[in-house]
């Protein structure tokens, strides 16, 4: 009897944890806690690239479904100087797109940029601040579905107003590579650019250092095979 109170009082004075072992316990979760925050991170990362190509790949199809019912030429502004407003409303007013959501990237920082709502999910209310996109375009002649297949045709915007410098023009010869730097308020930052391809392939295309300077490659040198009309320029999202 004698033995079992003791024991009962040995137990009840333990009282708990120790701050010691408090501040134990804390410590190894916070190393676990930093040691999965890397791979998750890079995994949100990876799905928002992978949904920015999705996205990417049905825009370029909308186009392309557009040009085959166009003389194979896709969206642009009769007269030049098109916006990607321009492209995007065409492809609302056809049909060729339903939901304007696709138009805007969550991940676009841009100090100009709008998300897209209810009242302005409409080819008449869609304007240039909702687009997370630049378009190829061809001074208003619309850019041909037969030119070269490596050609980029959409990608996600690497306007200035993103923090970014796009190629202003793709007035380049045979065998110069096509670069970009991707700016930080860009939809995925300075990791690279979801591009659609006139030959009907998508990607997402990581930057890389250049000397000192961050690009990304829109088109190798290697693709550029025969180089890109002088008419050829850029319809800019925000």
């Amino acid at each position: 009897m004698l033995t079992n109170r003791l024991h009962s009082r040995t137990v009840s004075n333990r009282g708990g944890f120790t701050l010691v072992e408090l501040l134990v316990v804390i410590g190894i979760i916070a190393i676990l806690a930093g040691v999965a925050l890397g791979p998750i991170t890079n995994g949100i990362k990876k799905a928002q690239q992978s949904s920015g190509v999705q996205s990417a790949h049905a825009l370029g199809l909308a186009m392309y479904s557009y040009a085959n019912d166009n003389q194979q030429t896709y969206p642009d502004k009769s007269g030049g100087g098109a916006t990607a407003q321009d492209v995007a409303r065409a492809l609302l007013a056809g049909g060729y797109v339903t939901d304007a959501t696709i138009f805007s990237l969550s991940g676009d920082q841009s100090s100009t940029h709008t998300k897209i709502t209810s009242s302005s999910n409409t080819a008449t209310s869609i304007v240039q601040a909702n687009i997370s996109w630049d378009f190829l375009v061809n001074n208003g002649n619309g850019v041909s579905s037969t030119s070269y297949p490596f050609c980029p045709l959409v990608w996600s915007t690497l306007s200035s107003t993103g923090g970014g410098t796009a190629p202003t023009t793709f007035n380049v010869t045979a065998g110069t590579a096509i670069t970009a730097i991707p700016g930080a308020q860009n939809p995925f930052g300075t990791a690279g650019v979801a591009v659609f391809y006139i030959n009907n392939a998508s990607a997402f295309n990581t930057t890389q250092i250049s000397g000192a300077t961050l690009q990304v490659n829109m088109v190798s040198g290697a693709n550029n095979l025969g180089g890109v009309p002088a008419s050829y320029g850029v319809a800019s999202g925000t």
